[in-house]
């Protein structure tokens, strides 16, 4: 298991199959990284409300 380096915390989830192929494939038109898309996206999601 690798070590989750200081400030940062693991996500682990079980999601369905078919969401999974859509946010792979969604990663790769993008040009990103599974973790760089999911950072994008929780900031988007999270702190949208906050930057109104």
């Amino acid at each position: 298991m690798t070590k989750t380096p200081s400030g940062f915390k693991r996500l682990n989830a079980d999601i369905p199959e078919e969401l999974f192929k859509e946010f792979a494939k969604r990663c790769v038109e993008e040009g990103v990284s599974k973790k760089e898309f999911l950072v994008q996206l929780l900031e988007k999601e999270l702190f949208k409300n906050s930057k109104e």
